[in-house]
C-alpha cells in the first residue's frame, strides 16, 4: 500500500530534535493521536502511558533547550515489550501468573534507554510466557493485530511490538528472541529487527523463556534505526550471567560504507528444498543477493545441514528449557496458564534428558558448520519467513510441527541477525530476510542491511491504517 505517513525514523527525528526543528512534545503528542486513533483496532499496548510520556516529552525539550542533549535517542518515543521489569509498573509477559508482579527495579535495556533519553509509551502486547507460534485469545490480554491486514498474524512473541512500530506509535520498540521473537513479527510487520549476539545485550530483567537462547533487541522501521537503538542498549552487565565483557563498537558511523568488496552466502536450501517456500518469498529473498550482487558484493549459494535437523534440536531444546523455567507453576498454578502456551510448555517435560544431552551435542555440530561459514563469506542471507502470515484466528495447537522453525537456527548458534523487508506478497503483505553474521560482528550486518534498504526502497510502502 502507497499512503503517506506523517511519522519520521529515529534517524530522522534525532537530527531534527538536535537541529531544534522538532519537539519531543510534539513527536510524542503525534504518537499519542495515532495510538488514540488506531489502537482500540490494533491492540498492540495494554497499558499506555499517557500522562508519563508527555511529562517526559517536556522533561526532555527543557533538557535539550538547555543544552544537555544526550543522544539520538533523547526525545524519541519508544514502546516496550511486556516482558521487562518496569519498577511502578506491573511485569505480566500476558499471563494470569505474573498479572500481579511488579518488580523492584528496572530491567538493564530500561535503564539504559531512559538514560539514553528516550521516551516511553506504553508496555506492548506480547504471547504469552512469550512462547510464540501463533496468537491467543486465552492469555491475559488479547493478541495484538498486523496493521497491514488486522485479520492476519503479527508473528510472534514480539507481537505488540512489531506491530506498534508498522502503526508508527512508536519509533521503536524493545523485542526478545529465543527462537524468533523478534525476526518473525519484525518480517511479518514488514519492520526490522535485531537479534545481537548473544551476550551482547543484557538480559537482566528480561522474563525469560529459555537460558542458551534468549536475547534482547531493538525493533525498528529501518536498519539505520536498529543501529541507533543498539548503540545505546550493547554493553557489559554483571547481573546478567549469560552477558559477555567485550568492547561494543560503532554501530552508526560504519552504516554507509557501503558492501563493495564483501561475501555474501545465500542458504537457499532452506526456502526452496528444504521447505518449499511460496514464490513470491524465494523471488523477494534472492532479490537481496542480487541487490547486493549490484552494489558490488560477492554472492555466492552455500550449503548447510537440511532445516529440519535445525527445527528438531530447538524443538527439543527450547521447550524443554521453557518447562524448567515454568514447572513449578505449571505444577501449582495449572488453571492460570491459558491452555495453548501451558500445552506447549508440557512438551518439555516429555523430554528426556539423553535427548536434550544429544541436541546440546548436535547443537554444537550445527554451529560449526555457520562458524566455517563465517570463515569464508561475511554475512550469510536467507528468508525470516517460510508461508503467508496465517490468519489471526489460527487454530493450529503446535504449528511449529507443520512448518519448521527457519529463526531457530541462529538461537542456536548465537550469531546476530537482522531482519529486513525483503519484498511483499501479491496481496501486499510484507516479507523479511535474515542477514546473519559473525559474533560480535553486529556492525558489519547492520551495514549490509542498511545498504539493501537504501538501494531497495521497499520501504516507501506503509500499511493503510485508515
Amino acid at each position: 500500500m502507497n499512503v503517506d505517513r506523517d511519522v519520521p525514523t529515529i534517524a530522522e527525528a534525532a537530527r531534527q530534535i538536535k537541529a531544534g526543528m522538532l519537539s519531543p512534545v510534539a513527536l510524542v503528542e503525534s504518537c499519542l493521536a495515532r495510538i488514540e486513533a488506531h489502537e482500540p483496532t490494533i491492540q498492540a499496548f495494554h497499558t499506555i502511558f499517557t500522562d508519563e510520556a508527555r511529562a517526559a516529552a517536556n522533561q526532555a525539550e527543557k533538557e535539550i533547550e538547555s543544552g544537555n542533549y544526550r543522544g539520538p535517542l533523547h526525545g524519541i518515543p519508544i514502546g516496550l515489550k511486556d516482558v521487562f521489569y518496569l519498577k511502578g509498573y506491573k511485569t505480566t509477559s500476558n499471563s494470569r501468573i505474573m498479572q500481579d508482579f511488579e518488580a523492584e527495579e528496572d530491567a538493564a535495556v530500561v535503564t539504559r534507554l531512559r538514560d539514553a533519553g528516550a521516551i516511553f509509551m506504553g508496555q506492548l502486547n506480547t504471547y504469552e510466557f512469550t512462547f510464540g507460534g501463533r496468537p491467543t485469545f486465552d492469555a491475559l490480554y488479547p493478541p495484538a493485530r498486523n496493521p497491514w491486514d488486522i485479520t492476519r498474524s503479527t508473528g510472534g512473541s514480539s507481537s505488540g511490538s512489531g506491530a506498534a512500530v508498522a502503526a508508527g506509535f512508536c519509533l521503536g520498540a524493545l523485542g526478545s528472541d529465543a527462537g524468533g521473537s523478534i525476526r518473525t513479527p519484525s518480517a511479518f510487520c514488514g519492520v526490522a529487527g535485531m537479534k545481537a549476539t548473544f551476550g551482547r545485550v543484557s538480559a537482566f530483567g528480561d522474563l525469560p523463556l529459555s537460558f542458551s537462547f534468549d536475547c534482547v533487541g531493538p525493533m525498528t522501521w529501518t536498519s539505520e534505526d536498529s543501529a541507533l537503538m543498539l548503540q545505546a542498549l550493547a554493553g557489559h552487565d554483571e547481573r546478567d550471567p549469560g552477558s559477555v565483557e567485550t568492547p561494543v563498537p560503532d554501530y552508526v558511523t560504519p552504516l554507509n560504507g557501503g558492501v563493495r568488496g564483501l561475501k555474501v552466502g545465500m542458504i537457499r536450501h532452506f526456502y526452496t528444498s528444504d521447505f518449499e517456500a511460496p514464490p513470491e518469498i524465494v523471488k523477494s529473498i534472492d532479490g537481496v543477493g542480487n541487490t547486493l550482487r549490484d552494489l558490488g558484493a560477492t554472492v555466492e549459494e552455500i550449503n548447510v545441514s537440511p532445516l529440519i535437523d535445525w527445527h528438531a534440536v530447538g524443538r527439543v531444546i527450547l521447550p524443554a528449557e521453557a518447562f524448567t523455567i515454568h514447572e513449578e507453576n505449571l505444577q501449582n498454578r495449572w488453571e492460570d496458564f491459558g491452555p495453548l502456551a501451558r500445552n506447549r510448555m508440557m512438551l518439555g517435560s516429555l523430554v528426556r534428558a539423553v535427548d536434550y544431552i544429544q541436541a546440546q551435542r548436535r547443537r554444537t555440530e550445527l554451529l560449526e558448520e555457520i562458524e566455517i561459514a563465517l570463515s569464508e563469506y561475511d554475512v550469510i542471507i536467507t528468508t525470516a519467513m517460510l508461508t503467508p502470515q496465517p490468519p489471526l484466528d489460527d487454530k493450529a495447537p503446535f504449528p511449529f510441527l507443520d512448518v519448521p522453525m527457519i529463526a531457530v537456527p541462529f538461537n542456536l548458534t548465537l550469531h546476530p541477525v537482522q531482519t529486513v523487508r525483503a519484498g511483499f506478497f501479491n496481496d501486499g503483505m510484507p516479507i523479511g530476510a535474515q542477514i546473519v553474521g559473525r559474533n560480535w560482528d553486529e556492525a558489519t550486518v547492520l551495514k549490509v542491511a542498511h545498504s539493501f534498504e537504501k538501494e531497495a526502497g521497499l520501504l516507501k510502502r506503509f500499511p493503510d491504517l485508515s
